[in-house]
């Protein structure tokens, strides 16, 4: 069932929250500015939206269906933003996409479930002063800020987890790689819709958006800024979990060596006590040391001074 939530800034400079039914007076008042908030739209919700906002039938449909690629399309009239945030849960990533319309005197959005970025986003758009001044373009300035600065502690949790993770590279853990490379498939999910939305953020900078006024350009270019950052701090990790990968593969390679080289050392110290217990097994009846009393102690002594002589520098060589 979907849930709507609606917050006007009045004309009188007043904000509060107002019923779905009283939208269509605020959007009437050119001074008045409004957020409507929509959590699991319906089909009935997407045709109110036809109606009251007269929005384009294309948009619509991608609000309503989803699984959309951050993008930014310029309708006539207004903007539709494709937006995705993340979270950090059970120690995997989830994304969140989020439907932006974004008109001279509206914003608004749609999504699945709750989505926290966007409460904070409204709620500092109601509180803020600054609102007066730049109207809408300061909900989606809120809203972009709120969006990107979610991705930073979810890359803070990823970087903790690499870290564990290097730290496990020389336990021999068989788990290990299965964990690295389900951390390299979350950051290039989290990479996949976060690079997209940098390329929509520069185009609300380079772009001529008539509702952005020039004062929050700086502002939205520092949101940018945290995204190329972010980007950055994606692709670092990933360089990291490369490395765990290739020194995880070097340490198996290392043991594999070793233990090959300790069983070539058993193995020849055994040969050796061996040969002469078959040179000594021989049925030769001129055989010297055949008729010697003490034949078979010295072929034992000899046999073990050869296997211990072999094991102590074999160790010497640190192949045991």
């Amino acid at each position: 069932m979907s849930k709507h939530r609606a917050i006007a800034h009045l004309a009188d400079g007043s904000v509060k929250e107002i019923t779905s039914d009283a939208c269509s007076e605020v959007l009437g008042d050119g001074r008045s500015v409004l957020w409507l908030d929509i959590q699991d739209p319906a089909a009935a919700d997407i045709e109110t939206l036809r109606e009251e906002f007269h929005f384009h039938e294309l948009a619509l449909e991608d609000a309503l269906r989803g699984g959309q690629r951050p993008k930014l399309d310029q309708y006539s009239g207004y903007y539709f933003i494709v937006l995705y945030t993340v979270d950090l849960a059970d120690g995997d990533v989830g994304t969140h996409e989020i439907h932006c319309f974004w008109g001279k005197n509206y914003l608004v959005t749609l999504h699945a479930g709750a989505v926290a970025e966007i409460d904070a986003a409204i709620q500092r758009w109601a509180s803020s002063q600054d609102r007066r001044k730049n109207g809408v373009a300061y909900q989606m300035y809120a809203l972009l800020d709120a969006v990107i600065d979610a991705y930073f502690p979810v890359l803070d949790g990823m970087s903790d987890r690499i870290d564990a993770v290097e730290e496990r590279i020389f336990d021999g853990d068989g788990m290990l790689l299965r964990e690295v490379f389900s951390l390299r498939r979350q950051l290039i999910d989290t990479r996949r819709v976060l690079a997209p939305m940098r390329d929509v953020i520069n185009e609300l900078i380079r772009r001529d958006v008539p509702v952005f006024p020039p004062a929050l350009v700086p502002y939205l270019a520092d949101v940018y800024d945290h995204t190329v950052r972010g980007i950055d701090t994606l692709d670092l990790h990933r360089d990291l979990l490369t490395s765990v990968i290739e020194t995880q593969l070097s340490v198996t390679s290392n043991r594999l060596n070793q233990t090959m080289r300790t069983l070539t050392a058993l193995t020849i110290a055994i040969m050796v006590p061996t040969l002469i217990a078959g040179i000594y097994g021989m049925n030769f009846r001129n055989m010297p040391e055949l008729d010697w009393p003490w034949g078979y102690a010295y072929s034992l002594i000899l046999m073990l001074v050869s296997l211990v002589g072999l094991l102590a520098l074999f160790k010497r060589m640190d192949w045991l």
